[in-house]
């Protein structure tokens, strides 16, 4: 069975450097979650939206910015927010990335953002010259090798589209605990902002389409008091295979081209309709037989 680990790591700021990177930018928070799951099966990470931790002889609170799942070789990165993993063959890494929202180790002081680039398909933050400040020029050279950008006035962000650590593009910034928009590469830091941007460059993830697969519902059968069971016949069955041919169709809509898709919502509500009226018929027959 593939293994999930799970981990809860805490961004350092303090002394933060990315050129060359620092020894430890990473502060475990938890012990090690995770286990042997069934191929294929499901892992529901445990939560925190909060960790506490100590550093330097003091103690502070972290905050949860994202999540990162990867094989090695593919990944992604979710919102701070509980979630099911599906699992395959592949054994998985799930890392909860907080930042500190008080306490030590929160930063140098002033000021300013601190400003870092991660990979999905790695799992982790890569050394890349990613950024371009193109509000003020002379800071580009502190936000890559440093990954500070001060913030004594408003400042804008422009990260790379794509970068020589990995083959995904550029997918969206993470400022402190908001995701912005999807592809925009622009970050507007307001005069006098603090905290974490964190530019995440990850491949597209393709959304799920439902699949239009009317067998699926032809062995549900209706028996007395509405038990749905898989199996024997049944005299309301053809009417009910009806039905859920409808329900499929209404399923399957979104997944078709936009010119097509209105005209199979109405047929599926269209169906869903008749079928429903003469299921609603039978009923009513075998109703009024037990009366005679």
């Amino acid at each position: 069975m593939p293994h999930v680990t799970v981990n809860y790591e805490m961004f350092l700021p303090g002394g933060h450097h990315r050129q060359p990177r620092n020894t430890s930018i990473e502060l475990n928070l938890a012990p090690t979650a995770g286990g042997d799951v069934p191929d294929p099966g499901t892992y529901t990470p445990p939560f925190f939206s909060h960790l506490p931790y100590t550093l330097d002889g003091g103690s502070g609170m972290a905050e949860l910015l994202f999540w990162s799942v990867t094989d090695g070789v593919a990944g992604q990165v979710l919102p701070p927010a509980p979630f099911d993993q599906a699992v395959a063959a592949s054994p998985l890494t799930i890392t909860a990335w907080y930042y500190p929202i008080s306490g030590p180790g929160t930063g140098g002081g002033g000021t300013a953002i601190i400003d870092d680039a991660f990979s999905a398909n790695l799992g982790r933050f890569i050394d890349d010259t990613f950024v371009d400040v193109t509000s003020d020029p002379t800071l580009t050279s502190d936000a890559n090798v440093i990954g500070i950008v001060p913030t004594a006035v408003a400042e804008t962000l422009v990260a790379k589209s794509t970068v020589s650590s990995t083959s995904e593009p550029f997918s969206r910034w993470i400022f402190n605990d908001g995701s912005k928009p999807i592809n925009n590469t622009t970050l507007q830091a307001p005069q006098g902002s603090t905290g974490v941007a964190i530019a995440i460059y990850e491949q597209p993830q393709q959304p799920t389409r439902p699949s239009f697969n009317p067998g699926q519902y032809a062995t549900w059968q209706w028996v007395d008091y509405g038990t749905m069971v898989d199996g024997g016949p049944h005299p309301w069955n053809p009417l009910v295979n009806q039905l859920m041919i409808g329900v499929a169709l209404a399923n399957a809509a979104p997944g078709f081209n936009e010119k097509v898709r209105s005209e199979l919502v109405r047929v599926a509500i269209e169906q869903i309709k008749l079928s429903a009226a003469s299921i609603e018929k039978s009923i009513q027959s075998a109703a009024d037989r037990q009366v005679e």
